[in-house]
């Protein structure tokens, strides 16, 4: 199983092998509230597997992921350093995974096809509408030989302003953690494109931040409001629209390029995103 090629917004699918050499997945795995019908942890990390051999993946980062998917995947991207960060023990959905010994963390995941990363983990403030523990995640090694900064973040789905709070959070620490260093973020960050969330990270069209995505000159999924080569829009991810991001330092990459796949049955209730850029 694969991921498909037949979501309702293909139009700008980027080839593997003549898109940009630095290539990155992200993926909300929903390892807890999906179902996985039919879908053991071997085969759920083969198809990710797959998907990550297909693209030549350097970056994999992935939200909502229970250990024991971790584990399983970590068993197969052998080329990869590994990083995890649970961010709740308690999720019981994560017991399906393995009904004999169940491990009910959940949580964030990198991979870096690198030989090792150094893991930099933080919490993310409460947000009083939302009783789930958010964090973010980030490994430290090279890609392509230059030491980069891959982190994952899952910003709260409920409370504008708990998610505005943590949103902030997340681009204050980044930019500590990263110095002078180029950053790739993504994950689920629950909110549009232009909303006041995503201002934090987005470096044009009233974004105070520093970063590209990799979705951003998709003029498929341009709003009305959209003028110029690159906007703040991009394919949907999730039935809610676009959720899932690929932030990358505008002072570091070029040329992004960045597109969500079809869903394939039993994983997930999110669009795989993937993307490439170029250095600067």
């Amino acid at each position: 199983m694969t991921f498909g090629m037949t979501s309702s917004a293909q139009a700008d699918i980027i080839s593997a092998s003549t898109a940009p050499s630095v290539r990155m997945l992200t993926y909300n795995a929903c390892g807890a509230s999906c179902k996985h019908v039919g879908v053991p942890k071997e085969q759920w990390a083969e198809t990710i597997q797959t998907s990550v051999d297909n693209w030549s993946a350097d970056s994999v980062m992935l939200t909502e992921i229970c250990y024991e998917q971790y584990a399983a995947l970590r068993d197969k991207l052998t080329e990869y350093a590994p990083a995890w960060y649970a961010t709740s023990n308690g999720a019981s959905g994560c017991g399906k995974w393995d009904t004999v010994d169940p491990d009910l963390r959940i949580g964030l995941a990198v991979f870096v096809k690198t030989s090792s990363v150094e893991r930099l983990t933080t919490g993310l403030p409460a947000n009083p509408e939302d009783s789930n523990p958010r964090g973010l995640l980030c490994a430290k090694g090279a890609i392509e030989g230059r030491t980069t900064l891959s982190c994952v973040t899952h910003l709260s789905h409920v409370g504008d302003d708990g998610r505005l709070a943590q949103a902030k959070a997340v681009r204050q620490q980044v930019d500590t953690w990263a110095g002078t260093l180029p950053v790739i973020l993504a994950g689920d960050f629950n909110a549009a494109p232009t909303s006041l969330e995503m201002s934090e990270f987005y470096g044009f069209h009233g974004g105070t931040g520093r970063y590209g995505e990799v979705d951003e000159s998709d003029q498929d999924f341009f709003h009305s409001g959209c003028t110029g080569t690159y906007c703040r829009s991009g394919e949907t991810t999730h039935a809610n629209g676009k959720l899932d991001y690929i932030f990358v330092s505008a002072d570091h990459f070029r040329f992004v390029q960045g597109d969500a796949m079809g869903k394939s049955e039993n994983m997930s209730d999110h669009n795989l995103l993937r993307g490439a850029a170029d250095w600067e």
